[in-house]
């Protein structure tokens, strides 16, 4: 029996190089998955701060109206101003008032009566010590005397009932001056103006003027997951990074932590004070919220209501 001995071709010396190059890169593929694997782990147990979403609001609105029917007769301000608290914003027609209170300023500086009674008051109180001098000597009778000291009796009361009268003309003057300040609209508060529903000529009653926000303080309040009760507590300081300006980091101070949780939505409402005395910040704009602890692990309510959306199947 012959022994062949098999000589290699070129065709077989090329396909073993290839086999041993897709070798190569097989396990240099390998390699590669388990480092973007073992990448991937390290990143998604790394811990990371707590964020949520949030909204800047003003601290309030005020829609301003008239507490006495008029029609406007002048707008101070234009929607966007910024206005200080007891700023005259608008004025309504005030003729009559103003009237009212010249005759009050006029009665409340006479005193004409007042001294009228004071000189009465004087020569009554002359008169009785002469009488009561000629009683001493029973030059005139008793019934002289009593009379004279009757007559200051009666100057007395009208003196006190001038200085009363004198005392109302001063009250007169203060509510004529009140009437008169109530056709003045003042700001209540330290804002701007968000809208203005009234226009020169037109009615008051029954309707309100101007709509005004409150911007320093502002709130920020945002809905927090059940897992972040208990960790979210009264005082704490909170990062905000607001929309708008972009690229500002604040602090705003919590300052109410709803104690109740919603268990159709599985949350809680946590509102926050956030300074703004420069007017930097705007109201209504979307903000991010963060803490400082680490987000924590999603409770097994919200896992569960999960499987329960609509859409998920076994």
């Amino acid at each position: 029996m012959m022994n062949i001995k098999r000589v290699p071709t070129r065709e077989n010396t090329e396909a073993e190089q290839a086999a041993s190059r897709y070798e190569k890169l097989g396990k240099f593929l390998v390699v590669v998955f388990c480092l973007l694997w073992l990448i991937v782990l390290f990143t998604t147990t790394e811990a990371r701060a707590a964020e949520l979403d949030c909204l800047v609001k003003p601290e309030m609105y005020v829609e301003l109206s008239s507490p006495v029917e008029s029609v406007i007769e002048e707008i101070l301000v234009e929607t966007g101003d910024v206005v200080t608290r007891g700023q005259p914003l608008a004025r309504l027609e005030s003729s009559v008032e103003e009237a009212k209170l010249k005759l009050a300023r006029l009665n409340a500086r006479s005193v004409s009566e007042i001294e009228n009674r004071k000189e009465q008051l004087r020569y009554a109180k002359r008169y009785l010590k002469r009488m009561t001098d000629l009683l001493d000597k029973n030059s005139v009778s008793r019934y002289e005397k009593d009379k004279a000291a009757t007559e200051v009796a009666l100057a007395e009361i009208e003196l006190r009932k001038a200085n009363e009268k004198w005392k109302i003309a001063q009250l007169n003057l203060e509510l004529a001056q009140t009437q008169l300040a109530l056709k003045t609209i003042n700001s209540p508060i330290d804002g701007i103006v968000v809208d203005r529903y009234a226009m020169v000529g037109e009615s008051v009653s029954g309707r309100s003027i101007m709509k005004l926000a409150q911007v320093d303080p502002l709130k920020v309040e945002l809905i927090a997951p059940t897992e972040y009760f208990g960790l979210i507590r009264k005082g704490m300081e909170v990062e905000i990074y607001p929309e708008q300006p972009a690229n500002q980091v604040v602090t705003a101070t919590v300052t109410v932590v709803d104690q109740l949780i919603d268990p159709a939505s599985g949350s809680f409402t946590v509102r926050m004070l956030l300074p703004n005395p420069e007017d930097k910040l705007v109201g209504g704009v979307n903000c991010l919220a963060s803490f400082g602890f680490e987000a924590p692990e999603p409770s097994d309510q919200d896992v569960f209501g999960s499987l329960t959306e609509p859409g998920f199947t076994e």
